[in-house]
């Protein structure tokens, strides 16, 4: 553990990783106000004439580092370190997304106009440069180890969480002969949580081990990192949300519906539809976050290491602090989401979905989605869904999953068969929900 302490120390911290939400369930044309979290158009002209959510949460990850088998893990007793397979790369990468929807509430004033209210909890953690081989050895015991030379590089790694309320409107825009299309916008009032990240930059590591006394082994370090924190770890604080510190957020979304079908039966009116949105435009001021720079130019011995309590007290007890600042922004994970629906028959689907971040996530402080690309043939009725989502994500790579929406009821993951059969998963999803839908008297 006190090694894993250095390691997170140099390099952003030891993660096994997860990013996105309700894979598959989000494209159902019954998905109601989960599918305005990707594109606040789909609330209008959509299968309910309301749709109240009790709850609802999903968590996503991905990591290209540790892969594991899930059935092993589910026994219990897993031992990471010696069962998981390992890639260990001098730029190893992870992300972890939880999404969690409290009561909302999406409902039609007219037939062309659609608002929706809805609470949520969000919280997602990003680690990119992160060089595993540092790990593979900073995670030896000190006794096997041997002497090395790694240069770490650019690490970075960034934890945002926050809570936002959220209002949406969307409206028909155009509805002649075959064309249809829709738009919609939802503004965002952000509560902020807890921010923190680490940044280094041009680091290396030499490891000197001293056979005749192990705890004297000793860490030689170069480069510079940026550490802040949005509560008062300097005093001993634990983590806690910041209730001075706010921000707004935007979403914006357009879909296009090439309408064949009958307006007045049960079922969908389009043949094809394509749509694109821009999610979670905006920052949220930190304003009691503290942000410190270290010069990690010396050397620590492994006993520094075993007798440090925490990572800040470990860099101001062993090295030079050379700026520090108060107060910072932390933007949310901006994305532009794609998607195109084919309606084969009433009952039968196939799509299409792209998750990209607009966010860099090399930037200090830069939380940031996986890039993710999903196809899904899905079953839809208007009691019953069940969908396979095949979702090759940008960390972890294909993973296939599945999951249904009964009645007020979804269940499913994104990695569902890929966890079941493989010795080597990278990703997991789950992702569960409650809802009374009140329907529409046709389609």
């Amino acid at each position: 553990m006190k090694r894993t302490l250095l390691l997170f120390c140099f390099f952003g911290s030891f993660f096994y990783a997860r990013s996105q939400s309700y894979f598959g369930f989000r494209d159902d044309n019954y998905a109601g106000i989960q599918s305005a979290l990707f594109n606040p158009s789909n609330i209008v002209d959509s299968k309910y004439r309301a749709d109240v959510t009790f709850g609802s949460v999903s968590a996503t990850g991905q990591n290209d580092l540790y892969g594991v088998n899930f059935a092993n893990v589910l026994d219990g007793g897993y031992d990471l370190d010696t069962e998981a397979s390992k890639n260990f790369k001098s730029n190893n990468r992870g992300n972890f997304n939880i999404d969690i929807m409290g009561p909302s509430v999406m409902f039609n004033i007219t037939p062309v106009h659609s608002v929706a209210i809805f609470t949520r909890v969000r919280s997602v953690t990003n680690l990119v440069g992160i060089n595993g081989q540092l790990i593979d050895e900073v995670n030896k015991d000190v006794d096997v180890s041997e002497s090395f030379l790694i240069t770490g590089g650019n690490p970075n790694a960034v934890t945002n969480s926050w809570a936002e309320v959220g209002a949406s409107y969307a409206t028909v825009l155009f509805n002649r002969d075959d064309h249809f299309v829709k738009g919609g916008l939802t503004l965002k009032y952000l509560m902020a949580g807890v921010n923190g990240y680490i940044n280094g930059n041009d680091l290396s590591v030499v490891f000197n081990k001293n056979d005749a006394n192990p705890s004297q082994s000793e860490y030689y370090s170069t480069g510079t990192i940026k550490t802040a924190a949005s509560y008062d770890y300097e005093n001993g604080d634990d983590p806690k949300f910041d209730a001075s510190s706010a921000g707004v957020g935007v979403d914006l979304g357009f879909t296009y519906e090439y309408q064949t079908n009958c307006h007045t039966c049960e079922g969908n009116r389009y043949q094809f539809k394509v749509a694109a949105s821009v999610t979670d435009i905006g920052k949220i001021n930190y304003n009691n976050i503290v942000e410190n720079t270290y010069n990690l130019t010396g050397r620590v011995t492994q006993e520094d290491i075993k007798d440090a309590e925490d990572i800040f007290e470990f860099f101001d007890a062993n090295y030079t602090k050379v700026s520090s600042r108060k107060g910072v922004k932390a933007n949310l994970p901006t994305a532009l989401h794609t998607n195109f629906d084919w309606n084969i028959n009433q009952k039968f689907y196939l799509n299409l979905s792209g998750d990209f971040s607009l966010v860099d996530a090399k930037k200090v402080n830069g939380t940031a989605i996986a890039n993710s690309v999903t196809f899904t043939p899905r079953y839809e009725t208007r009691q019953f869904s069940f969908y396979v989502p095949v979702t090759h994500m940008q960390y972890s790579g294909t993973t296939v999953g599945a999951g249904f929406r009964a009645g007020p009821l979804f269940i499913g993951s994104g990695t569902l068969f890929s966890n079941l059969f493989s010795n080597n998963s990278k990703g997991c999803n789950i992702y569960a929900g409650l809802k009374l839908p009140i329907y529409q008297d046709y389609r």
